[in-house]
């Protein structure tokens, strides 16, 4: 937009929408049409739609640099793989001019071949092996009660002397004469008398007895067997090892 300054006033030029320009005076732009009104909105808004257009290329252009240049990164990653994994294929592979020449060298069909041949690890199976303990019998003694305790009354004896009939056998100890006057009157034949010892019990007297015991051995586990753990035996190679 161009502005210039004449006699006071403000010349103002407009360029429209199909590349010609419009010069209006202030009078004039007080008289402008509603199309021409119009005409300078589309203009403003032409002018942001550039603007964004240019922004936005701007941002894709960007994007697009970081994309090349990671895809350029990738791909010098690839490279030196593939570097790496040729290197190391020539490395392995055994040389031909070499071969020719008369060396020697294990193949490697021969490696895997010893490799396959070595025998499986072995495994032990353990078998816990026991033998027979006898175990004794176990007891003690004790005392076992025979008779239990008790009184007893006990008869006191001593002798006396004692005048025994003759004829009858009668005791008559401090009787003898009238015995004998009795048997004359009724007609018997008692005439005589003789002495006799005799023990008489006199009274009793309290004899304790205690109580009898005796020793007898008592069984308190019979003897018995059992089996005790020795250690382990592999049934497949026979090695032991302890408990």
């Amino acid at each position: 937009m161009d502005v210039s300054l004449k006699e006071d006033k403000v010349n103002l030029d407009v360029t429209k929408k199909d590349g010609s320009t419009v010069t209006l005076t202030p009078s004039e732009d007080s008289a402008k049409t509603e199309d021409e009104k119009k005409d300078e909105q589309e203009v403003k808004q032409e002018e942001k739609k550039e603007e964004k257009k240019e922004e936005t290329a701007k941002a894709d252009s960007s994007n697009k640099s970081n994309t090349s240049e990671s895809k350029k990164n990738n791909t010098a990653s690839t490279t030196n793989t593939s570097s790496n994994k040729n290197n190391t294929s020539s490395s392995s592979e055994p040389n031909n001019s070499s071969n020719n020449s008369g060396t020697s060298k294990p193949s490697n069909n021969s490696s895997s071949n010893s490799n396959s041949s070595k025998p499986a690890e072995h495994t032990h199976n353990w078998v816990a092996q026991y033998k027979t303990v006898n175990v004794p019998e176990k007891g003690h003694n004790e005392q076992v009660l025979v008779q239990a305790a008790y009184d007893e009354q006990v008869p006191i004896t001593e002798m006396q002397e004692f005048s025994i009939c003759n004829q009858c056998g009668a005791d008559i100890t401090g009787n003898t004469q009238w015995h004998l006057e009795q048997s004359y009157l009724n007609g018997g034949n008692c005439g005589g008398y003789h002495s006799e010892w005799r023990e008489v019990v006199t009274g009793y007297k309290t004899v304790h007895h205690d109580a009898v015991y005796e020793t007898r051995y008592v069984v308190d586990s019979p003897a018995t067997t059992k089996q005790e753990l020795t250690g382990y035996k592999c049934s497949s190679c026979g090695k032991t090892k302890a408990n």
